[in-house]
């Protein structure tokens, strides 16, 4: 029961975000005048209120949850996973930084192919900078809360860790079918990410490095989106 609810929970939320669109449109409230940066400033606010509370209810229904809130023991050892470069003999941090570092040249490789396929690298404009950063920010947290913290914390002390790992990673990698990547590259890159993810905040019991690795990602997708409309 315990899965299923929060499995069903995550779908449930995941299937509002990728819906959000079709309604934020019709709320006529204009913080800026560009009308593609308003909608999305207006998306990065359903989605944190949605995070804040999908944390709620995960305090509520798993009170040891709100524990990853933190950023974590970053200073302890990664697990070996071979696959992911991790050797088992060397601390969060290192590997974190690692990490960060070959999943952002992925990411940025695929952005830059992506902006430049459409012909919008001359497009880049001072103005994006602060919207970047409160996008990313934003986007970041609020999914590490969702997919990491809502389901880590959810199930990490009742069923077996790997099985945790792949909830996590399917749940977060689906929605980005119609995501940034989108299609089924989109799914592949976000599953992978979502699994490297949710085994950082598994093991130092924390959101600290999977935040930051994510909101890297994220200011290079948020980055080629704005070049790109």
């Amino acid at each position: 029961m315990r899965i299923f609810l929060t499995i069903l929970w995550v779908v449930i939320v995941s299937l509002l975000l990728l819906s959000a669109n079709t309604f934020l449109v019709k709320i006529d409230v204009n913080f800026v005048d560009n009308k593609f940066i308003n909608n999305l400033f207006k998306y990065q606010l359903l989605a944190l209120v949605i995070a804040t509370i999908t944390f709620f209810i995960s305090w509520k229904f798993t009170p040891e949850s709100k524990f990853l809130l933190t950023v974590g023991n970053i200073d302890t050892l990664a697990i070996k996973e071979s696959w992911m470069g991790i050797n088992g003999k060397s601390s969060w941090i290192r590997n974190g930084i690692q990490l960060l570092f070959f999943i952002s040249l992925a990411t940025g490789i695929f952005m830059f192919l992506a902006v430049k396929y459409t012909n919008n690298l001359p497009n880049f404009k001072f103005y994006f900078i602060p919207w970047i950063v409160i996008f990313a920010l934003l986007n970041s947290f609020s999914e590490e809360i969702i997919f990491r913290l809502a389901v880590n914390g959810n199930l990490m002390n009742y069923i077996p860790k790997l099985r945790v790992l792949l909830i996590s990673a399917i749940l977060f990698g689906l929605p980005h079918y119609q995501g940034y990547p989108n299609g089924i590259m989109g799914v592949i890159m976000a599953g992978v990410l979502g699994y490297v993810l949710s085994k950082a905040t598994y093991e130092t019991e924390g959101i600290g490095i999977a935040w930051t690795i994510h909101f890297v990602q994220d200011l290079i997708i948020f980055t080629a989106l704005l070049m790109m409309n």
